[in-house]
């Protein structure tokens, strides 16, 4: 539990190990959610990677951060943005005004409950999402968050992240056909 107090009185403290227990926790979902902004792996690996220096040289002030998980997508999220403006030359990127989030399929070695097929019909349907509701569905459903948490990372309200969710989860069942009735001629 990365948000408990105790874990993070530790890493205030200076204990390395409860500090790479975090990285080793976090780590691979931060890296999925900064190559879905920046699209290349290595700049996304140089992002997570500024930000674990940024908390480790301020880690006398985790304690008082509410939800360690929001804060750490949250500047990943402030990195992408920052690397973005700055490749582009445009001080203007937003999360807002960002064209897209891409969404990178989650591997699982365990297919065997869902067919290949289905799942390839259900991540080509995330995909086609508009990129606030991509984002919104892959935080709520990829990484587990709470809409606050999700609120927080998008700057919008938990009611615009439920919006987003409600959309996403249409659009889905839409292009999967699920819920639609077929007419039964009667004989």
């Amino acid at each position: 539990m990365i948000n408990g107090n105790p874990f993070k009185l530790l890493i205030a403290q200076g204990d390395q190990r409860k500090f790479r227990q975090l990285m080793e926790l976090t780590a691979d979902e931060l890296l999925l959610f900064a190559i879905g902004f920046v699209k290349q792996k290595e700049i996304a690996e140089e992002i997570v990677s500024d930000v674990y220096v940024k908390i480790w040289r301020n880690r006398a002030e985790i304690t008082k951060i509410n939800s360690l998980k929001s804060y750490l997508f949250i500047c990943v999220r402030n990195g992408c943005l920052s690397h973005l403006r700055k490749e582009k030359g445009d001080k203007t990127i937003s999360l807002d005004s960002l064209g897209d989030y891409h969404f990178l399929p989650v591997t699982d070695s365990d297919h065997s409950q869902i067919e290949k097929e289905t799942i390839e019909k259900i991540y080509n349907a995330i995909e086609i999402l508009p990129p606030k509701c991509k984002l919104a569905f892959t935080l709520a459903k990829i990484n587990g968050m709470k809409y606050r948490e999700i609120a927080e990372v998008m700057e919008v309200s938990e009611k615009t992240v439920n919006n987003h969710l409600v959309n996403a989860v249409q659009k889905i069942t839409e292009c999967l056909n699920i819920g639609k009735k077929t007419k039964s001629t009667e004989f």
